[in-house]
């Protein structure tokens, strides 16, 4: 299940959230942010989780499961997040799972068949095989995104294996749930740098996408 591409016209800059509805999720980017010892404790991450809750930053308690993905103690809020060097990316909602990934574009070139058929599916390395390199790095690494965000929003992380949840790869390279995969699935690209991925549990009525004013 893929519910298409959400790009950078569609981060609106705020400065504070909205209200949250139950059928909503809400993404944020925060383009300056730099990389710190504990992304879960960053101060962008939780000042927002805290004006979600309305409270009070040192009444933000994360936790983490088993495998590590940090969650809220006592409340309904969902949240997961990623990071490059330069920007985060975060997602919220009430009562639906969810994960995220965010990679850096053309910082360098991956030997993207050699990692395929190492740790894809056998169908996925056969699709990537047909592109042209160019095409082929940007295909591997939204494939990438879709596999470590599903992943992550069922708590196991990469470690648990990049092939357990399979996609599919289209004509330019764009991805898919698979029959049998769980996540519903948004391919996310906030600017020209960046990529992503957004895989949630249950259906959405929508995503809403803001950039952080700095």
């Amino acid at each position: 299940m893929n519910a298409g591409t959400i790009t950078a016209a569609d981060f609106v800059p705020a400065s504070a959230p909205p209200p949250l509805d139950d059928s909503e999720i809400h993404l944020w980017l925060f383009p300056q942010w730099q990389r710190i010892a504990d992304a879960a404790h960053a101060s962008p991450a939780r000042d927002l989780l805290a004006a979600y809750l309305d409270r009070s930053v040192e009444a933000i308690h994360i936790e983490r499961g088993e495998h590590g993905k940090p969650h809220l103690a006592d409340t309904s809020l969902e949240f997961n997040l990623s990071h490059t060097t330069d920007a985060l990316l975060l997602a919220v909602s009430r009562n639906n799972v969810l994960g995220v990934d965010l990679e850096s574009v053309g910082r360098r070139t991956r030997p993207a068949l050699e990692l395929a058929r190492r740790f894809f599916t056998n169908d996925e390395a056969t699709a990537l095989a047909t592109f042209p390199e160019d095409l082929r790095q940007l295909a591997f690494l939204r494939l990438w995104c879709a596999k470590e965000a599903a992943l992550k929003a069922e708590g196991g992380g990469i470690s648990s294996g990049l092939d357990r949840f399979a996609f599919t790869l289209d004509a330019y390279g764009q991805v898919s749930s698979c029959a049998g995969n769980p996540w519903h699935l948004h391919a996310v690209a906030p600017s020209p740098a960046h990529i992503g991925a957004l895989a949630h549990r249950e259906p959405v009525g929508r995503v809403r996408a803001f950039v952080a004013k700095t």
